[in-house]
């Protein structure tokens, strides 16, 4: 427990010093990003995260699978979080805020990118095939909007 409280005030510093507000795809999720470790995507290996091991970072509540992942993820929370609140990386190249599957994932330039998926669509699929281009205008869009609430 005194581990928990430790993570969380930690993080309450480090996010509070964040840049603009994000808005999460997760964010009216109990736990965030369907409890998924997100150390874990880094290792090829994406796993359910353990009530133990959890952190608050930025409204959101992560879980980890182990003490190393926690501790990797305090040192260094920007380098874990998903590109683009973790909403859909191929909506977000159109300027849409879509939920992603967690499950359907990628690392590009060492950020984390999830997709969605749903009938006879798959944003990873669909990404691939001009990751460069999705990439820039996933960037453009997720500007533009963030911008935006900043000035609300």
């Amino acid at each position: 427990m005194k581990r928990l409280i430790n993570s969380m005030l930690m993080l309450a510093v480090v996010s509070a010093s964040a840049h603009a507000q994000t808005l999460y795809s997760c964010a009216n999720k109990e736990v965030a990003f369907d409890g998924h470790d997100l150390v874990s995507y880094f290792e090829s290996t994406p796993t359910k995260g353990n009530p133990e091991f959890t952190a608050l970072y930025d409204g959101l509540r992560l879980q980890f699978c182990t003490e190393e992942h926690l501790d990797a993820f305090i040192q260094d929370p920007e380098k874990y979080m998903p590109l683009y609140g973790g909403w859909c990386a191929t909506a977000m190249a159109q300027g849409v805020y879509n939920q992603p599957d967690f499950s359907m994932w990628d690392i590009q330039e060492g950020q984390l990118l999830f997709f969605e998926v749903k009938a006879f669509f798959n944003g990873k699929t669909q990404w691939m095939k001009d990751p460069d281009k999705h990439l820039i205008l996933a960037d453009r869009y997720y500007r533009i909007s963030t911008a935006e609430e900043d000035e609300m």
